[in-house]
């Protein structure tokens, strides 16, 4: 293998492990996807074509190859989300639409609508919902299938979005 394969392999692992986000810091995966996609493409397309000679030229129409591909993938799955929930509860997408706080009603309908653990958090950090969970609450969002991470960062809101100092009152 030589030395222009090795450091495409190497590009393609390093893209694929990132992540893009929209304008609004929520995880796009058609972004992700075309970038993860060309990423393995242009690695396959390079070792393909190192044993041809061509190993530039498969990176490249690899790479071409798999954005597409995995661009259509990702936007797939963004839709296949939007839909479950549309369905499983409007009211709370409309809400992650309209950029508005997270009930913990909402966090347990998008856990089970399956979107993401980095999607939800997205969710409540964009919007700067502070949660002050009881114990009770807790064990509900648990059973309920949401995961200990995103649970772990609504108990920690209060810290991360401190409410306002107090107004100022002055005599005159």
């Amino acid at each position: 293998m030589n030395r222009l394969t090795i450091l495409a392999g190497g590009i393609a692992l390093s893209l694929a492990a990132t992540s893009c986000e929209t304008p609004s810091g929520n995880p796009d995966r058609t972004a992700t996807g075309a970038v993860t996609g060309a990423a393995v493409g242009a690695g396959t397309g390079a070792i393909i074509g190192s044993a041809t000679g061509n190993a530039g030229e498969g990176a490249a129409i690899g790479a071409g190859i798999g954005a597409v591909t995995g661009g259509i993938v990702g936007n797939a799955m963004d839709q296949q989300q939007r839909e479950t929930l549309a369905k499983q509860n409007p009211q709370t997408l409309q809400r992650v639409q309209g950029g508005q706080p997270l009930t913990p009603a909402d966090i347990k309908a998008l856990a089970r609508a399956g979107v993401s653990d980095d999607i939800i958090i997205s969710q409540i950090r964009n919007t700067h919902t502070v949660y002050r969970l009881s114990t009770a609450e807790i064990i509900d969002l648990k059973d309920s299938g949401v995961s200990n991470r995103v649970i772990d960062f609504m108990i920690n809101t209060p810290s991360l979005y401190p409410p306002p100092p107090p107004p100022r009152y002055y005599s005159y």
